[in-house]
């Protein structure tokens, strides 16, 4: 392993709960369309932590380009809303804070639109921690591609092979190491199935984990 000089993070699931804000917000938007809400076995197998542009069409039968940029909206209006429900996963700010002592540059890349990442790091009351975001809508092409990782680490001016990439899904280890991270799977109740078929450089428990690596 390359010494670190930078750690980038998705932001659901790796940084924060979101699982619930989430479905309940997609829930709402589809509501405000006419469309049968999700179940929440489906919601979670079938769209957490996907693309969501690759996924939703025939998921909830979205016909057109111009439904699904209603749906989104709808979507993020009731996630702004809800966002009180949101949760700091355990141990996150101590973790930022100490790679910050240790000299590391920090960035989140998610799927999630940008405007919403910011508000959510914000809120969450770590936006401050980070020297770049990179959002769903910052990038051509999506995880599991390589590009949003890319471009935060050419924002940073950092090379891959000094960068991890910390996620909990099989997106995130393969957006990580197609750009040439080092990778990190995160696991949680969800994606524990998932975590040998991720093949990440790295399973830890919590994201403290972390400081145990980066020495």
């Amino acid at each position: 392993m390359e010494p670190t000089r930078a750690v980038l993070f998705d932001m659901d699931g790796t940084l924060v709960d979101t699982h619930d804000l989430i479905y309940e917000s997609f829930n709402k938007a589809l509501h405000e369309l006419n469309k049968k809400p999700l179940s929440k076995e489906d919601f979670t197998y079938k769209l957490f932590g996907k693309p969501v542009d690759s996924s939703v069409y025939s998921l909830v039968g979205i016909s057109s380009d111009r439904e699904y940029h209603q749906l989104m909206a709808f979507f993020e209006s009731a996630w702004i809303k809800n966002l009180k429900k949101l949760k700091v996963l355990k141990d996150v700010p101590l973790t930022l804070r100490r790679l910050r002592e240790k000299g590391r540059k920090l960035g989140v890349v998610s799927t999630s639109p940008r405007n919403i990442v910011a508000k959510t790091l914000e809120v969450a009351g770590i936006r401050s921690y980070f020297d770049v975001i990179i959002g769903g809508d910052d990038a051509r092409n999506k995880k599991p591609h390589h590009e949003p990782v890319t471009n935060a680490l050419k924002i940073l001016g950092v090379a891959a092979k000094n960068a991890i990439y910390v996620g909990d899904t099989i997106y995130d280890v393969q957006a990580g190491r197609s750009a040439g991270c080092y990778t990190v799977f995160l696991l949680n109740s969800y994606n524990r199935d998932n975590s040998t078929r991720a093949h990440p450089d790295r399973a830890i428990e919590k994201v403290s984990e972390l400081l145990d690596i980066i020495k």
